[in-house]
């Protein structure tokens, strides 16, 4: 089995493409018009690794980024927050911040949007660009600060993020009692709830490397336990095998 584990610019590239919401604010800056908290977007990391975030042409962050031309960009923070797609304790399973100068995009046509964004509408959009200077990530593998713009820029995504939502759901769905047979694979490990007190067993992550289960004992203990596959997967076609695999060493532990 491999010990690989994902590098902190792949993960912020992941978390960035695959998150559940993503804000971004200019701190310092009153953004009139705003009810309160930093607005909702929708963001693309462009092949320089800069980020373009879409808002809306009327948008009090287009007005600033355009307002703040002859004075040179002003600095924003774009925040993402990664939530499991299936119910368990604890959902959220990541935080991403990139901070770095903000200005309007240039040559964004709507044709250009509808490439980087094809399920937003153009009409009425315009494009944002962040460069990044300052990323940090904190999630299940960890917390990483300070990650390097050059590496985030020629990192990719992990290759099963986009079908990752479906899969899980599938698992928790469809295979809830082979995925209690593989946690219980866990119960001896160090804190784990002992195997005859677990409660449920339930998928909360699934990458190239790996599938992770959250295991919920009856005396409220908590554990998350990884299970690597034999090498990493490509792509997603690569899964089913991949995971059959893990659960049939399950079946052949009992």
């Amino acid at each position: 089995m491999s010990d690989a584990v994902p590098s902190g610019a792949e993960r912020i590239r992941t978390l960035l493409e695959c998150a559940s919401s993503v804000v971004l604010d200019v701190p310092g800056t009153d953004l009139v018009e705003r009810p309160g908290l930093p607005p909702f977007v929708d963001c693309a990391v462009l092949p320089d690794g800069a980020v373009a975030v879409l808002v809306g042409e009327t948008s009090p962050l287009h007005r600033i980024a355009v307002l703040a031309r002859g004075e040179g960009p002003v600095n924003a923070e774009l925040d993402a927050v990664d939530v499991a797609p299936v119910a368990l304790p604890y959902r959220i399973r990541g935080r991403a911040a990139v901070q770095g100068p903000l200005t309007v995009l240039s040559q964004a046509t709507p044709a250009r949007i509808e490439a980087l964004f094809p399920h937003r509408r153009a009409e009425g959009r315009v494009l944002l660009c962040l460069v990044p200077e300052h990323l940090a990530v904190e999630d299940l593998w960890g917390s990483e600060c300070c990650v390097d713009p050059a590496a985030f820029a020629a990192a990719a995504p992990d290759p099963v993020a986009r079908e990752e939502t479906l899969l899980l759901q599938h698992l928790a769905a469809s295979h809830a009692d082979q995925v209690h047979a593989l946690g219980l694979r866990a119960a001896g490990q160090r804190c784990a709830p002992d195997a005859d007190t677990i409660r449920e067993v339930r998928p909360v992550a699934l990458d190239r490397f790996g599938l992770r289960l959250r295991l919920l004992g009856e005396d409220g203990r908590m554990l998350d336990a990884r299970f690597e596959f034999r090498r990493p997967v490509r792509c997603a076609e690569e899964l089913p095998e991949a995971v059959r695999r893990l659960f049939a060493h399950a079946t052949a532990d009992r």
